[in-house]
């Protein structure tokens, strides 16, 4: 019939799964108003992963597929800043309606972190009106009566869980939902709950309960260092307590239900300390551990049409087609894709005028933000009332916040409030602390002063701006260009609004600082009226409180002139709030912190983005766990005692020890005999024949294979044990960039078990690592330094440079003062080999390079490191202050026919030498396994 739309019938192969109208899920994903379809689908997508491979993975009616404990641990690693807490709501309404009766939310070890997760929780997943109908549908504890309140409750009365409430919501299938402060005594207090007025309501269900923890912010104050627990500090003594008082909510001394099953996941952006946590600890990863995803412009796309398919292909980074206004703007951005914008500020010798640059380019950029939003700016906001609290939202422009961190220390925090407002004009520091410790610390007229007598500091940060624009816009193609004003504009604006509008706010755990920012408008309580929010221009000068969930909103500018002589990488990644969704003003954005500091800031990026693409690559594939890395010059994290570094290049010099014995012909000699029946060379020095050298030196790849080849009969390692665990971590980095066209990197002789332990020089370990350097030549493979430059970063690195610069591996025989060879394979070669006399013992070298003259002129032989400078007529270096060749030079393998007199055959020794330049990393491991000290060779 005219005007009707035609019938058409839907055929599904797989038909959809019927949504439930008013499931958990539904109501959480309707508040996710403000992210993009492909953000919404990402946050779908990986709450049911850690749904169903985390969560339900194991079924609470087998028994056998859970601990003794009735327990499961596992870990989800997200990104400083880069949306962890709408995960954590995601999994949680997924697990709600998928049968988790109990969810625990450990919320922030401060007050403030604790509101602030808990009034996300209450305004995103429990969302609706506090009416009958919702009161029904969950238990929640605390309510906000109390949660909210500004009196003072205690603890027994903030966690009390009514048992009929409790009995009538768990024998209906609605849940408990507890948001608890990990704080010891509140922990003891729920826990107490819990054992009083909850575990006998479940053993009188008749089926089993599952209770789900999730713990924010993991690695603060959760982590379980034995070592440390052992003598408790009498400082963090308490603070040590928090994981035992956690895994006391379901595994109590007093026993738990038989029929309660437990899945405590740690949710953290650095999870140093969580994996280098010894296993037995009650919240060590145990059973699994996730990657979160965040939006760029590369990786595997989000399929938004099916975010339950578990077996899409992952990757850290996903295409996001709104671009960079809606791009994750993290260390990627920063420290490497966005270098031409100069976001990163080196500082110079004087503090008072890196402090005046960033203070001018944080006014600079809100003049521009304030002209772009084209609202009410931030002294205008002051005096004006709005009728309803919408309209004090809609008519004031954005936050716009700065970040100044002096050091760690509390006091330095208020003195560097003092000298922003003493630069500003201030007259004293006594006058300066009086604002501050009235909240209302406003920069004075005498900045407009300074500023109109001399502009030209500001208005160059207006010529850097667009400067940065363009090269922004260049690197991400953006369309259309940003627009600027001119500099009257700006100008005008500073004068009349950011100078007078900005405030100055310490916030740190000192109780005369802040307690957190305020970004949301408040009322008048005489009069009825609202006002802007008290944050929408503010310096905020702290510490190591920031590091801690409290966000800045409209974050441009950071001054970081913080210092540590022993630098660790979790603690200073939380620090750099910088990080986040910046993208629509990252043209604006600035941080302002030493040359070294931006270097290990880099590395710290570096070795983070190498632990995410391990535990994506192990979600994908089941590649093994990840390696916990450092650097030579920075630890992983300080939260664990005893933490050593275990670097995988094998050195400058590695030399093999092992030896077969003499009694029984040496394989390896045969070995030796082969590749020496290629076309070869005596090598004389001062007129005495020192040894033979092939004329051909042998490639990465015949190296390797030259090496496996030999085999010793007291060491045999195998597939199992630190060296073979170590490779197959990294060859898994490597595969996730490229697939790999020859694995393994590490070909032990034995193939399936450990086999022998394995030693630090290793024959076969230095062949993994030749195998790594060739593949890292076409693999810009994170977490990998470079030998004999500890500070350069291999993905930074130009590989095509490399790649020319790939070493080659000259092979020699160096004589010994013995007789020649006769009896074996070797004796049948065309020249005579001398035999070595050095020591051995119970299989084992006692000395190993040979001869070393440090003080040897041009013309005579300096030692054996430099054999085949000589045939090659190189110049050896007459002084050194490292043992590795330069970069770009080949290696030298060197192999040694040692043979006493009473010796039945000759066995051979190896020698190598490697260049610099090649790929490295230092793996943080356990107390006592391995540790190197901070220099080099």
């Amino acid at each position: 019939m005219p005007g009707r739309a035609p019938l058409v019938e839907h055929v599904y192969f797989n038909p959809p799964a019927p949504q439930q109208a008013d499931s958990w899920w539904a109501r959480y994903k309707a508040q996710l108003t403000g992210l993009t379809d492909s953000a919404r689908a990402s946050v779908e997508a990986d709450s049911r992963y850690i749904l169903r491979r985390g969560v339900l993975a194991a079924d609470t009616a087998k028994s056998e597929e859970w601990s003794s404990r009735r327990s499961r641990t596992g870990l989800v690693m997200g990104s400083v800043q880069s949306g962890k807490t709408a995960s954590m709501l995601g999994v949680s309404a997924l697990a709600i309606d998928g049968g988790v009766d109990i969810i625990i939310v450990l919320a922030g070890t401060r007050l403030s972190l604790w509101r602030q997760t808990y009034e996300r929780l209450v305004q995103q997943l429990d969302s609706g009106q506090e009416d009958a109908q919702k009161i029904k549908r969950r238990l929640l504890c605390p309510p906000p009566g109390i949660a909210l309140s500004e009196q003072t409750h205690s603890l027994a009365t903030t966690y009390r869980l009514p048992p009929a409430q409790v009995r009538q919501r768990l024998s209906q299938g609605r849940p408990l939902i507890i948001v608890a402060m990990k704080q010891t005594d509140h922990l003891h207090a729920l826990a107490a709950s819990l054992r009083a007025n909850v575990f006998s309501v479940v053993k009188e269900l008749g089926r089993t309960a599952h209770m789900l923890v999730l713990d924010d912010e993991a690695d603060d104050g959760s982590i379980l260092d034995a070592v440390v627990e052992s003598s408790q500090d009498p400082i963090y003594g308490r603070l040590k307590q928090i994981p035992r008082a956690i895994a006391n909510l379901w595994d109590p001394p007093q026993g738990s239900p038989d029929n309660l099953f437990s899945t405590y996941i740690a949710y953290t952006a650095t999870p140093q300390a969580n994996l280098l946590q010894e296993d037995h600890n009650p919240l060590a990863p145990r059973d699994f551990l996730i990657s979160l995803r965040t939006p760029l412009d590369v990786g595997h796309p989000v399929d938004t049409t099916a975010p339950g398919n578990l077996n899409a292909p992952r990757s850290s980074t996903y295409p996001e087609a709104e671009g960079i206004r809606s791009y994750y703007t993290g260390g990627e951005v920063f420290y490497r894709r966005a270098k031409a914008a100069k976001l990163c500020v080196p500082t110079t010798n004087s503090v008072q005028q890196d402090l005046a640059d960033a203070v001018r380019a944080f006014l600079v950029a809100g003049a521009i933000r304030l002209h772009r939003a084209g609202r009410l700016g931030p002294a205008s906001a002051i005096t004006t009332q709005f009728d309803t609290e919408q309209e004090a939202f809609a008519y004031v422009a954005p936050p716009h916040s700065m970040l100044y961190h002096p050091s760690a220390a509390i006091l330095d925090h208020f003195r560097g409030a003092e000298d922003v407002l003493l630069w500003a004009g201030i007259q004293d520091r006594a006058t300066a602390r009086n604002l501050l410790d009235t909240g209302v610390a406003r920069l004075p007229d005498t900045l407009v002063d300074d500023l109109q007598a001399d502009p030209a500091p500001w208005a160059q940060w207006l010529d850097k701006y667009v400067a940065s624009a363009r090269a922004i816009e260049d690197e991400f193609d953006v369309l259309p260009p940003k627009s600027f004003p001119d500099w009257q504009t700006v100008e005008t604006l500073l004068v009349n609004e950011m100078i007078p509008g900005t405030r100055v706010a310490v916030v740190n755990s000192d109780p005369n600082a802040d307690d957190r920012p305020a970004y949301a408008p408040s009322q008048d309580p005489g009069t009825g009226k609202w006002r802007a929010a008290r944050d929408i221009s503010t310096i905020f000068v702290s510490g190591n409180v920031m590091a801690r969930g409290l966000t800045l909103e409209g974050m441009t500018t950071a001054l970081f002139q913080r210092s540590s002589a022993n630098p660790l990488a979790d603690t200073q990644m939380q620090m750099q709030r910088w990080f986040g969704y910046r993208g629509s003003y990252i043209e604006l954005c600035r941080v302002f912190t030493s040359s070294d500091q931006l270097a290990l800031f880099r590395a710290y990026h570096d070795v983070d983005e190498a632990v995410r693409a391990a535990i994506t690559e192990r979600m994908v594939s089941g590649a093994p766990d990840p390696t916990v890395l450092q650097g030579l010059n920075f630890e992983a994290t300080g939260k664990i005692a005893g933490v050593g570094n275990f670097p995988l290049s094998p050195g400058a010099r590695p030399f093999v020890t092992v030896i077969n014995c003499g009694k029984q012909a040496d394989p390896n000699a045969d070995v030796l005999a082969d590749l020496f029946a290629r076309p070869s060379s005596d090598v004389t020095v001062a007129n005495v024949l020192r040894g033979r050298i092939l004329n051909v030196p042998l490639e990465l790849t015949e190296a390797a294979e030259l090496l496996d080849r030999l085999t010793f009969s007291d060491y045999q390692p195998g597939r199992e044990g630190f060296q073979a665990d170590i490779w197959n971590r990294v060859q898994a980095r490597a595969h996730a960039v490229a697939p790999l066209p020859d694995p393994p990197f590490y070909r032990p002789p034995v193939r399936y078990g450990k086999g022998d332990v394995p030693r630090r020089a290793c024959p076969y370990a230095i062949a993994a690592y030749l195998r790594l350097w060739l593949a890292s030549l076409t693999r810009s493979i994170t977490g990998l330094f470079v030998t004999g430059h500890p500070g350069d970063l291999w993905s930074y690195a130009d590989l095509g440079r490399k790649t020319v610069e790939q070493p080659r591996f000259w092979v020699g025989i160096r004589y010994g003062d013995g007789a020649a060879v006769s009896n074996s394979s070797l004796a049948r070669l065309p020249f005579n080999i001398y035999a070595t006399r050095k020591t051995v013992a119970g299989g084992e070298l006692k000395t190993t390079w040979g001869a070393s003259d440090p003080s040897a002129g041009p013309s005579q032989f300096r030692g054996d490191v430099y054999f085949d400078y000589y045939h090659r007529n190189l110049a050896v270096p007459m002084s050194s202050d490292t043992a590795w060749r330069p970069s770009g030079s080949d290696g030298q393998i060197l192999f040694y026919v040692n043979q006493h007199p009473g010796d039945l055959y000759p066995t051979v020794a190896v020698g190598v030498c490697l260049p610099a330049g090649g790929p490295e990393q230092f793996a943080a491991t356990r107390a006592g396994v391995a540790i190197v000290k901070r220099s080099l060779p």
